[in-house]
């Protein structure tokens, strides 16, 4: 009885408050007010609609909160209440993650920082999360490669900051870099995409994404900080009230664009203007289609069968597949005074629109946090991924990549004909005379290029509060991860008759820590805070590598089954120590003053002997003032900023081993007999005692705006850097017994305009228009690469007559390759024959586009939201690949000129004196056939505007679930990579580099551009 009784009274004294929460200014509905019960941890927030519902105490009083929004305390005196928000000019001054976890007032930075939610990433998902980024930043230029879903993401804060080194951004990962390595990509002569580091990470696991552009905001990060920062905080469960479960479920299907294409129908295989009359004919044809006008008569193929000779249409059609990517995410959350956690699981599987090709990634997070005590607290975050892709395009070259045949097969050939793709011994049915080039289902389907990686990123974060004022925090991280790499060429290839396969195990280790010392104090109108810390940053890297060649017995494709194999293995670690500081001063909450500095000792710079210093000291200084504060405003203008920082920030020597000899053991042992251990010097270039890290020099300067009420904003930002000493390789006699040295000399400089404008045209209770403008600009020039001048082309950047790299006077990315020989007049040499001379390779275009522009609407009318993004880039060429073979082959449209009547030429010739004549139709093939040595007739301009992504989604009300176990669900119908806008390619996506590491704006038959839609669940209980 009195069990039963206190029962009763303690549920007399519960009551249970429903409500509707509005903006006061429009009548709007507004979610994710949080709610909660003053004096306790017992609280909500508002659904879809601006209903809450929550149990407390009688008499109790709730607080309602939300950024931008004046908070309320309502004391509960029924169990309705309709709450009203006032939009606060002071509250709209939001916190932000800034360099090493370190939360600040936005209105405080001196410098461009820009926060993306993680719903921009997770609502139009990406399988490499980063790609959702284009389009949505100022001054990031985000490119994926057309190499895969598993491929590399090419990121570029303000432009290349190196001539050879990584321009990669630094990525930190809840506190803690990672390693963003890139474990192989195409090149000239083919290759594949092995993918990045920040391709792991979990777009439904990302709280919130902080860019840090400029050297001011990235220099407490010292030598990693050169290409800017990346900031990733992952969600932990914070502000989740009771326990909660969300089901968040993506399919995406995919398909190629196949109407980018669009080669000539009119004439079929063969040579001469002639159709293949047998098999051998045929096969001796390949992929030409300098044949006889499509008539419809028989006319025998590759394999003895006679078919029509006739255009069969869409061969991509026939042989890619829809793909499709289903990801599933179940995430546990909870949160009550004094902890929180969130635990999800997610399993990604993903068929490609390559034949037996795909991926699948499971992915498992763990976020807590804890208070151990009354002034302790413990944060803990670990992610765990498993990654299994099957077969990665083949890419750039021929040699078994399907793409290259796929495309150039003459147009009276149906791929599908291609089948079975073995002869009856198990070897390759083979379509052409060229060993290299690959019946597409032989490399689809024997062909084998895969990889299994397992990765921990997991980090800890300590804090103990010895004051109100001062703190003491320690951070402790770790990335880990094993990957392996298998991949076989097999027995019966053409090029390779007996069969070849390797496996790469890569294994890395990156351990970083931090501990810092915190104060901050309040002086009347004075504050400051200053933070002192040191950290340490340990890489291991090693590599294991075995090759083998000709398998012994047919179809076992094992290590041990080659007769020619050898192994290498190779370690290399380096450790950064540093110490820091940061110092930021205002006054009366309008001006701020922030300075920073941070000195690095490095490993990698440290000899016994050596003159120079092996340590570099990174300072750092930015401002801001709040004129809108500080001075009388007109009342349009709802806040104002003006912002100014310099900053002096390095990179370069990372990698080891460049101070001196270093010496190796490597093994004679080659398959066959015994095995000879000998030692010998693994230099390939002569060490440079006096290398130190390049320097970095940024100023900026920029304005925020808010007028009208918020509903209009403003950010603009102007930077100039320069890059000096930077780390470059220089050629050197072969007489020195060395063929390179690395020296500090290069220099580089950027200078840019980012601009960003947000805007509510139309904001009220049933329908609002959100939209924001971004517009990025950088102009960048290489202005010494060595003491002559020389160009510089990174090792993958090379495709057909063509480079891309560092030339003196342009800008990064140039495009260097062969050219026409024109006079004054502007009229082309021409050789004998009456073909275009090859010209000296020069200067044809720029490969990175220095204008970048993205256009982000959002709709909602009740329940429903409507979101698109269209982004553009301006101002880069790229080279096609694509174009040089389809001139050569016969594919290209513009091959139909002069195969009736013969080709007229006029010009001149090498010694000057005019030049005409008429190239016979039987031999028009020679003239394009000499235009594909000639790159520059293959440069093409790679402005577009493409509709980006797309989403329609639903939110079931809140009054249907009120009374069901489901506090909220929405359903979206998605989209990407829709369509172009505006495309001034030809036959290729102006977007569609072999790879990501070095070949900018040079496309050689990557995989095909698609475009993906689907639909989304997300459900919370």
């Amino acid at each position: 009885m009195l069990v039963l009784g206190l029962t009763q009274f303690a549920i007399a004294q519960e009551q249970k408050v429903e409500g509707f929460i509005t903006e006061a200014e429009t009548g709007m509905p507004l979610p994710g007010v949080t709610v909660m019960e003053k004096g306790t941890s017992n609280g909500t927030s508002t659904d879809f609609d601006g209903n809450f519902s929550i149990t407390v105490d009688s008499g109790a009083t709730l607080v309602f909160s939300m950024v931008g929004y004046a908070s309320q305390e309502v004391a509960v005196t029924s169990g309705e209440m309709n709450i009203e928000m006032q939009t606060d000019t002071e509250a709209l001054d939001e916190v932000v993650v800034t360099a090493l976890g370190i939360k600040r007032s936005e209105k405080a930075l001196g410098y461009a920082l820009t926060e993306v939610g993680g719903d921009e990433l997770s609502d139009v998902k990406q399988i490499n999360a980063i790609n959702s980024l284009q389009g949505k930043v100022a001054g990031l230029n985000v490119s994926g490669a057309a190499t895969g879903p598993a491929g590399t993401s090419n990121v570029l804060i303000r432009g290349i900051s190196t001539l050879a080194g990584n321009n990669q951004p630094l990525y930190i990962v809840d506190g803690i870099p990672i390693d963003n390595s890139n474990l192989g990509s195409a090149g000239q002569y083919g290759g594949s995409d092995f993918g990045d580091g920040i391709s792991s990470i979990n777009p439904d696991d990302v709280e919130s994404v902080s860019v840090l552009k400029g050297g001011a905001a990235a220099a407490l990060y010292g030598s990693r900080a050169s290409n800017g920062v990346i900031l990733i905080n992952t969600k932990s469960g914070k502000g989740q009230q009771g326990f909660g479960v969300q089901y968040t479920g993506s399919v995406l299907l995919e398909t190629v664009m196949s109407d980018i294409y669009d080669f000539q129908k009119q004439y079929g295989q063969g040579l001469n203007g002639e159709a293949p009359q047998s098999a051998q004919e045929a096969i001796s044809a390949g992929m030409q289609a300098w044949g006889g006008r499509l008539d419809g008569s028989n006319v025998v193929q590759f394999d003895g069968v006679e078919r029509p000779y006739v255009s069969q249409g869409n061969n991509l059609d026939r042989f890619y597949r829809t793909a499709h990517t289903i990801t599933n995410t179940v995430a546990l959350t909870k949160s009550g005074e004094g902890y929180n956690f969130r635990f999800s699981a997610t399993d990604l599987s993903n068929e490609d629109v390559t034949p037996n090709s795909g991926m699948n990634r499971k992915s498992f997070s763990l976020n807590g946090g804890v208070l151990l005590a009354e002034k302790l607290s413990l944060d803990v975050s670990g992610k765990y991924f498993l990654e299994d892709v099957k077969n990665r395009p083949r890419l750039s070259d021929s040699p078994g990549n399907a793409s290259f045949t796929v495309v150039l097969s003459p147009p009276n050939i149906n791929v599908e004909d291609y089948k079975p793709w073995f002869n009856e011994d198990g070897t390759e049915n083979r379509i052409s005379s060229s060993t290299y080039h690959q019946n597409p289902y032989w490399s689809a389907y024997e062909f084998s290029n895969n990889s299994l990686k397992n990765r921990f990123i997991g980090s800890s974060t300590i804090r103990f509060d010895v004051t109100d004022w001062f703190y003491a925090l320690g951070r402790a991280g770790l990335d880990q991860y094993t990957a392996r790499i298998t991949g076989i060429e097999p027995f019966g290839t053409a090029y390779i008759p007996l069969g070849a396969m390797s496996e790469n195990t890569y294994i890395s280790k990156v351990v970083d820590a931090d501990v810092m010392l915190g104060f901050n104090k309040s002086f009347e109108k004075f504050k400051t805070e200053v933070i002192v810390g040191a950290n340490s940053n340990d890489r291991k890297f090693e590599t294991t590598t075995l090759n083998g060649r000709e398998f012994v017995i047919p179809g076992l494709e094992d290590i041990n089954n080659v007769t020619n194999k050898n192994y290498d293995y190779k370690f290399e670690q380096n450790k950064i120590n540093s110490l820091y500081f940061t110092a930021e001063f205002s006054y009366d909450d309008y001006l701020f003053l922030n300075v920073t500095g941070r000195k690095d000792w490095f490993s990698t710079l440290s000899l016994a002997g050596k003159s120079s210093s092996n340590s570099y000291f990174y300072p750092s200084v930015n401002s801001s003032f709040v004129f809108s504060d500080a001075l009388d405003m007109p009342e349009w203008i709802t806040f104002g900023k003006l912002r100014a920082g310099y900053s002096d920030i390095g990179g370069g020597a990372q990698n080891p081993y460049q101070l001196s000899l270093v010496y190796g053991i490597f093994d004679t042992y080659n398959g066959k007999g015994s095995s000879v251990p000998l030692g010998r010097i693994s230099n390939d270039g002569l060490p440079n005692q006096e290398l130190k890290p390049f320097s970095k020099k940024e100023y900026e300067v920029g304005l925020n705006l808010k007028m009208f009420n918020s509903r209009v904003g403003i950010d603009f930002a102007y930077y100039f850097n320069k890059t000096t000493d930077d780390i470059v390789p220089i050629s050197l006699s072969n007489t020195s017994g060395y063929s390179s040295a690395v020296i500090n000399i290069g220099e580089l400089t950027n200078e840019g305009v980012e601009l960003l404008l947000t805007g509510s045209p139309i904001k009220n209770e049933n329908f609002s228009w959100n939209m924001s403008y971004n517009l990025g600009y950088n102009k960048n020039e290489v202005v010494q690469t060595d003491e002559d001048g020389n160009s510089l082309f990174p090792p993958n950047a090379q495709a057909t007559n063509v480079s891309s790299g560092a030339i003196v006077g342009e800008p990064y990315g140039a495009i260097f390759g062969t050219s026409y020989i024109r006079d004054d007049q502007g009229r082309i040499q021409y050789d004998s024959n009456g073909t275009p001379t090859t010209g000296p390779r020069k200067v044809l275009g720029n490969g990175i586009a220095p204008w970048t522009m993205g256009l982000t609407n959002n709709f909602r009318y009740k329940n429903w939201n409507l979101s698109f993004l269209i982004d553009a880039k301006f101002g880069a060429d790229i080279y096609s690949g694509t174009s040089a073979f389809a001139n050569y082959y016969g594919a290209s449209k513009n091959t139909l000129v002069g195969r009736e009547d013969g080709i007229a030429v006029q010009g001149f010739d090498a010694s000057g004196a005019d030049f005409s004549t008429t190239i016979a139709p039987g031999n028009v093939d020679s003239y394009y056939k000499k235009l594909y040595e000639i790159a520059e007739e293959h440069i093409q301009n790679a402005d577009f505007i493409k509709f980006r992504e797309f989403s329609l989604g639903y939110s079931l009300p809140g009054d249907l679930l009120k009374r069901t176990f489901i506090n909220s669900a929405n359903i979206s119908v998605v989209g990407r990579n829709l369509f172009f806008i505006k495309r001034e390619t030809e036959n290729i996506d102006p977007e569609s580099s072999f790879n990501s590491t070095g070949a900018r704006g040079l496309e050689r038959f990557g995989l095909p551009t698609s475009r993906s839609y689907g639909l989304n669940l997300n459900v919370k209980f």
